[in-house]
């Protein structure tokens, strides 16, 4: 055996096997970010009669970082296209901004299905980094639409994959708008209207969103206030525009021709109860599974999975209590509907101070498959490796393979991406990425 070949490929430890080459049929493109080096790495994850592997891939091009003083953030795909936000820890004044990766995954389409085909290698689209992109922290995809939050602009930025693909120069590939201020969230309704807030936690801005015209209505802008202030998520779901202030889950109906006053506009609150010091339980994200918003509230003890059906004409809070014990600080949920008809959340319990006890926790969200949530359970909790939290960074993440059959994990603290099977969740591949591998994706089928 070449070691020295293999020593240029990811290494792979098999539940069922010894370590091999990569090699059979390609099951997916994997992009991770990893943090040691704030880079985007991608690799061709296969399964064969052997077991699973990964074989690296290099992306040319990929901007140069200094992981010292910049770091990734959010990461988006749309028809093999991948956009990943860039930001850096003095406000902006090193150089922030974005990179759009074209894969080099074509979907061939044949009428009621597609074939993936992975004969290309990944390239750099286009990035563009400098001191003047408002250091963006989060990335939004809504339909066709990115959304990139540049905190420091007060403002964001609007771009598509078409638009990415057809731009000769980075600069021509994207739109800026003025809306929200400080730690920018977004609500998006593509080529109408787009919700921006505001982080202020008291004063004459304190929860604070302001409404932005897009498409034909662009130049038309208002503002309203939600109830309380530090509002950090956002959300849009069923003609319904979510957010997320210090107090509870607040909402109101989409203005989609931006012909309200501002006056007019009915703010309605939700409450997600109060916490052990009778403090409101607050959220900091929403993720959309169907007609539902899905996220967590809390802290210890005390933390929930909830969920709004955002379909109802007055969406209520549901949730399943999680049994966290004290150090442990439970993630963003990731859903996904698998193959098998389940609707699942899945979620990191991650410790700081013991990561070797880190663990994933998947909740069926529709046990019996009505649509309602409301029969919602824990189905399995799973050791997994170490975290690296240090700053927002260092945090385990998932995500579903596009055959709706696995999902795959990385462990920062060991370098490592799993593969488990989500008919049994048992771990059937652990693969060694190296590096801080954090945030992925998977694309193709």
């Amino acid at each position: 055996m070449n070691f020295r070949f293999l020593g240029s490929i990811a290494i792979l430890t098999l539940v069922f096997t010894s370590q091999c080459l990569a090699k059979g049929r390609t099951v997916a493109r994997i992009f991770w970010q990893d943090d040691s080096d704030a880079t985007v790495r991608c690799g061709d994850l296969k399964k064969s009669s052997d077991g699973w592997s990964i074989a690296n891939l290099a992306i040319d091009g990929f901007p140069k970082l200094d992981s010292g003083e910049q770091s990734l953030v959010q990461m988006q795909t749309h028809q093999g296209l991948v956009i990943v936000g860039v930001r850096d820890r003095q406000e902006g004044s090193v150089a922030s901004g974005w990179v759009a990766i074209e894969s080099g995954v074509v979907e061939e389409s044949h009428g009621d299905h597609s074939h993936f085909q992975f004969k290309n290698r990944p390239e750099i689209l286009h990035s563009l980094i400098d001191s003047d992109q408002g250091n963006p922290a989060h990335v939004y995809k809504y339909g066709e639409l990115f959304a990139i939050a540049n905190d420091k602009k007060n403002g964001f930025t609007l771009t598509s994959t078409r638009r990415i693909r057809d731009a000769k120069l980075a600069g021509d590939a994207a739109s800026f708008l003025e809306g929200g201020n400080g730690h920018i969230t977004l609500a998006v309704a593509p080529g109408q209207v787009a919700y921006a807030t505001w982080i202020a936690p008291s004063g004459a801005d304190q929860g604070r969103v302001d409404v932005v015209g897009l498409g034909k209505n662009r130049g038309e802008s208002y503002s309203f206030h939600c109830p309380s202030g530090r509002l950090h998520g956002a959300a849009m779901n069923s003609g319904k525009a979510f957010f997320a202030p210090a107090d509870g889950v607040c909402w109101v109906a989409v203005d989609h021709e931006l012909n309200k006053a501002p006056e007019s506009v009915t703010v309605h609150h939700l409450s997600l109860g109060t916490d052990d010091d009778d403090e409101p339980m607050r959220t900091g994200a929403f993720v959309d599974q169907g007609r539902h918003l899905v996220f967590t509230a809390g802290k210890g003890p005390g933390t929930k999975l909830c969920w709004i059906d955002a379909s109802a004409d007055l969406p209520a809070v549901g949730s399943l209590p999680l049994d966290v014990p004290e150090g442990e600080k439970i993630s963003t949920p990731r859903t996904m509907k698998s193959r098998y008809g389940d609707t699942l959340a899945v979620m990191f319990g991650q410790h700081k101070e013991s990561p070797n006890d880190d663990r994933m926790l998947i909740v069926n969200l529709d046990p019996n498959r009505d649509g309602s949530f409301e029969d919602a359970k824990i189905s399995q909790t799973i050791d997994v490796g170490p975290n690296q939290m240090v700053g927002h960074s260092g945090y385990h993440a998932a995500t579903m393979l596009p055959d709706g059959r696995h999902a795959v994990i990385t462990n920062p603290g060991d370098g490592s991406l799993w593969v488990i099977s989500l008919n049994n969740f048992n771990v059937i591949a652990k693969l060694n990425l190296n590096g801080t591998p954090t945030r992925l994706l998977a694309i193709g089928g």
